[in-house]
């Protein structure tokens, strides 16, 4: 999308010249816009921060002329029709034909040089199209002979279903109010054991924010807990009751409730997923690739 709100007086200082095109200033400015992150809007977005991109939206602006002059080199065809879409969606998007001319004028364009850059997009599209994404959409065999080859990274992990009552203590806490904090939770314990609702002792006397869902945190994976927490609650049996848990956060107790065992993904519930990781890393190998070769053939200069 061709930002509007661009300075009419953008420098036009030559900062590169591909073959015999010149690459302004401006463009340069039009490139790091595009690379650049939304916080580059906020006030926390310094100058030096910019310029930081500076380097990364060169190359980027030198990638586009190659493609660009690569399109126009094969005398790839443009669609007309497509880019009065995309202009009529530009005037519908600012409000109107009197909204884009003003726009366009305070940019510093007038509507055919708008068209032309419309088209010049679509020409980059288009090699890119040609030599990258459609070489590197991953087939139905490519994805089932990676699966074949990859089946331990798709394995859903254990999973346990726990019930915590989590009695905190804070970190300044005295030797003595530690003390009245693990009594209470051996207290829960024991209430537990008279054969007491948990989730009811959990209204009752658990801090943590999963005692108004009477301490049901649902399935965990490992990674997911607290390293020390974690360590005792995934070496309980089903329907077992830990002891006092002690961690950074206070003093736990815990219930395994149920326990579901890894499991092998079948190749229909990671299809997409591989489909997809396949295809970027081959549309990065090819766009690389094909940039070297351009880079190779052209006579780049910069200032």
């Amino acid at each position: 999308m061709l930002v509007l709100s661009a300075p009419a007086t953008a420098a036009q200082k030559i900062v590169a010249k591909v073959n015999d095109t010149a690459l302004t200033e401006a463009d340069l400015q039009d490139a790091l816009n595009e690379i650049m992150p939304a916080g580059r809007f906020h006030k926390g977005f310094s100058s030096e921060k910019r310029m930081s991109y500076r380097p990364q939206a060169l190359e980027r602006m030198i990638e586009k002329e190659l493609f660009y002059q690569e399109a126009v080199k094969r005398k790839l065809a443009i669609d007309e029709a497509l880019i009065e879409k995309e202009r009529e969606k530009t005037i519908k998007r600012l409000g109107g034909k009197e909204n884009y001319t003003a726009a366009l004028k305070r940019a510093g364009f007038s509507d055919e040089q708008y068209q032309s850059n419309l088209r010049r997009k679509q020409l980059v599209e288009e090699i890119i199209d040609v030599e990258v994404k459609d070489k590197a959409r991953a087939s139905d065999k490519d994805v089932k002979s990676y699966y074949e080859k990859n089946k331990k990274r798709y394995m859903r992990p254990e999973a346990r279903k726990i019930t915590q009552i989590l009695i905190k203590v804070a970190p300044t806490a005295t030797v003595e109010e530690r003390k009245l904090k693990k009594d209470r939770a051996q207290k829960v314990i024991d209430e537990i054991k008279t054969g007491k609702d948990m989730s009811v002792i959990a209204w009752d006397y658990s801090d943590g924010p999963y005692r108004v869902k009477g301490g049901n945190l649902g399935l965990v994976h490992k990674g997911r807990l607290d390293p020390d927490l974690e360590k005792e609650v995934f070496q309980l049996e089903p329907n077992q009751l830990s002891n006092i848990i002690e961690t950074r956060y206070g003093y736990h107790v815990v219930r395994v409730e149920e326990i579901k065992a890894s499991e092998q993904l079948g190749l229909e519930d990671v299809s997409k997923k591989i489909k997809k990781e396949l295809t970027e890393k081959k549309e990065k190998r090819l766009r690389e690739a094909l940039v070297e070769k351009l880079r190779s053939q052209a006579q780049i200069e910069i200032y």
